[in-house]
């Protein structure tokens, strides 16, 4: 009897240690990372633009006109009406619209980006465009958060990083292959005339 303990001591111990091992093992716990607080990321910001946004606040004022899909004004200028407080981007003889950039890793998330609306500058009698001229963007450095994969406690790590943003568009004469713009050609070619008819006379 006293021998048969053993054998069936033996036999329990084998049982617990077949169904440890055929018991699952438990998963470690990932640690889940959210985003910063809205009110953390907008003070973090307001330091370091250091008023810059205050720059794109008109720009935000422009979703009715964005609606009208705008195009380049080629034909004429229009005249603004009477009580009429166009922004400049409408009037200037370089007119340009924005889209709106959305990027959820970045803080801001929304930014308008300026782009022109003609190839060339409204600077014709009328207001209609000419190919002499070339509207280009202009471009102002702007700080940004940029979120990062790192995570520290509980939320995701920011870093400050700088990116070229189109504001506008302005005006430029074009050059030719000499290296003259349209200006000076029209220059040139006006004394060459002036100078056709002083020969003639002699």
């Amino acid at each position: 009897m006293l021998s048969m303990i053993p054998i069936v001591l033996i036999i329990f111990l084998l049982g617990e240690i077949t169904s440890v091992a055929k018991s699952p093992k438990k998963q470690p716990r990932t640690r889940q990372c959210s985003d910063l607080p809205e009110e953390i990321l907008e003070q973090t910001f307001g330091r370091l633009s250091a008023g810059v946004l205050s720059a794109f606040h008109h720009t935000l004022q422009l979703s009715p006109l964005e609606r009208e899909n705008l195009t380049c004004p080629s034909a004429g200028h229009p005249m603004p009406r009477k009580n009429s407080s166009l922004p400049i981007n409408v009037v200037s003889i370089s007119p340009w619209a924005y889209r709106i950039s959305h990027d959820l890793t970045r803080y801001p998330r929304l930014i308008p980006e300026a782009y022109c609306l003609c190839k060339g500058c409204l600077t014709r009698p009328f207001g209609e465009e000419s190919h002499l001229y070339r509207s280009m963007p202009i471009y102002m450095p702007f700080v940004i958060l940029r979120r990062t994969t790192s995570c520290s406690g509980g939320h995701y790590s920011y870093t400050e990083s700088y990116v070229s943003i189109p504001v506008g568009c302005t005006c430029v004469p074009l050059q030719d292959k000499n290296g003259y713009t349209s200006d000076q050609n029209l220059k040139i070619a006006d004394l060459e005339t002036k100078v056709d008819k002083s020969n003639k006379h002699l």
